[in-house]
């Protein structure tokens, strides 16, 4: 007993980094089941930041006898805007005490350059064959944990966004947060295909495409548009990448293969079972209406400013309540530009001055210019080295990690606050392992024959 425990040990110590920063990045799901559907800590701020401060802190690395190479630029540009933040945080936050705690943001921020000094000192060669594996576990798990919470739940009904409630007593808590579980659903779904890719094993396969079905039942169920959109832009673009003779022949002898008309039969019986012994064709066309209305009426909200205040569907006011923000903000630079008031203009209103509801924006608002300069130049730079990696990658890890920074710059645009800790850390993550890993390797050899 005391030899499997060593060696249990030994393996979390192994693969401690790739288990920590997996669970840190995609694990929220599972949190907040644990947390308020199995109610073990309802509500608890505590219990929360136990749980990720702690899957941070696993990767820690215990020597750090360097500090491995970054995107420079991007790193640079990452430390500017926290610099940026924490100064305006310190000294100009005009709505502390009520919308801004300041010991929260605090800790946020703090979280954020301790990720920073975690990331540089993690080497690619210790999570890249390990990373997408837990990841895609963890996300599994937060899946199942959602299903079981809303099959376990009377009250829920199809059609409505599946979310686990936070055990409060406003109506927010009692909603939840269904783009928690639809973004780890997708980030698993990326993880699956990635690692389908290069899998022989039987066993191995179908667990791969059973999860990958899993993720995108979550997807579907939690209905947040941003991630079904960003989900069929993944689809495309990894479709269009693996276009080749081989991998066409490879598809369709996998397919034609017993293996795959096994599949296919199970997948027709199991529909044809549901279709007909069940309410299923009901459940299947009601969503299928619901997440259609549902794009076209936000496509609407951001292409037609008069429709937009019309906008009376539930979790449609999130699109068309943004428009209106971000029409406002700029109705309100234009006055202060009329006005000769420069300096707001440049430096901003301050540390959470506004809330816009799209990241980008509120910096525009809150810390100007000068902010909002540093935070579209960095995400500029992430996507060139996005892009590059999706058409020619260098590894699963990069380009699994590429692919998940597309959701970052999508939800950068449609949700949530600038000095969120999650958006920042995936960020950073990004921002230490965009690099050109072909010309670092060639400048190592010659840095090396140099010094022989």
């Amino acid at each position: 007993m005391i030899i499997y425990i060593d060696l249990l040990l030994n393996k979390l110590l192994k693969y401690r980094q790739s288990l920590g920063l997996s669970f840190f990045f995609f694990g929220a799901p599972i949190i907040y089941f644990l947390r308020d559907g199995l109610k073990l800590a309802p509500n608890s701020t505590a219990f929360t930041a136990a749980l990720t401060i702690g899957s941070l802190l696993l990767a820690v690395p215990f020597t750090i006898k360097k500090v491995y190479q970054t995107n420079t630029l991007g790193y640079l540009l990452c430390i500017a805007y926290s610099v940026i933040a924490i100064f305006y945080l310190a000294v100009y936050a005009p709505n502390r005490g009520w919308f801004t705690n300041t010991t929260v943001e605090a800790v946020y921020q703090a979280l954020i350059l301790l990720s920073m000094f975690i990331f540089a000192g993690t080497s690619i060669n210790s999570i890249k064959n390990t990373f997408l594996l837990f990841s895609l576990v963890i996300c599994v798990i937060g899946g199942l944990s959602l299903l079981y919470y809303i099959f376990r739940n009377p009250l829920y009904v199809i059609g409505m966004r599946a979310s686990i409630s936070f055990s409060g007593d406003d109506q927010v808590s009692s909603m939840g947060n269904p783009h928690i579980y639809a973004k780890s659903a997708y980030c698993g779904v990326v993880a699956g295909i990635i690692l389908l890719k290069d899998e022989k094993r039987l066993l191995w396969r179908l667990f791969y495409v059973g999860s990958i079905l899993i993720l995108l039942l979550v997807v579907a169920l939690c209905q947040a548009m941003a991630i079904i959109l960003i989900t069929g832009v993944f689809f495309f673009f990894y479709y269009i990448t693996s276009i080749n003779a081989h991998n066409i022949y490879k598809v369709l002898k996998w397919t034609f293969g017993w293996q795959g008309l096994i599949l296919f039969f199970m997948a027709c019986g199991g529909i044809y079972y549901l279709w007909e012994h069940t309410r299923f064709d009901e459940y299947f066309i009601n969503v299928s209406n619901i997440i259609t209305e549902r794009i076209e009426r936000i496509v609407t909200s951001l292409t037609d400013t008069k429709t937009a205040t019309s906008v009376k569907l539930a979790g449609d006011d999130s699109a068309s309540t943004r428009v209106t923000n971000i029409t406002n903000l700029f109705k309100s630079i234009d006055e202060r530009i009329d006005d000769g008031d420069w300096l707001t203009v440049i430096f901003g209103n301050g540390y959470h001055h506004k809330y816009i509801d799209s990241p980008i924006f509120q910096t525009l608002n809150d810390l100007g210019i000068i902010g909002f300069v540093v935070f579209t130049t960095l995400h500029i730079i992430l996507l060139i080295w996005v892009f590059k990696e999706i058409f020619n990658p260098t590894c699963n890890f990069t380009l699994f990690t590429a692919y998940v920074f597309l959701v970052t710059v999508i939800q950068n645009f449609t949700m949530g606050m600038p000095y969120d800790y999650q958006r920042w850390t995936a960020i950073i993550f990004v921002a230490r392992f965009a690099l050109n890993y072909k010309q670092v390797h060639i400048a190592k050899l010659l840095e090396t024959k140099l010094v022989t």
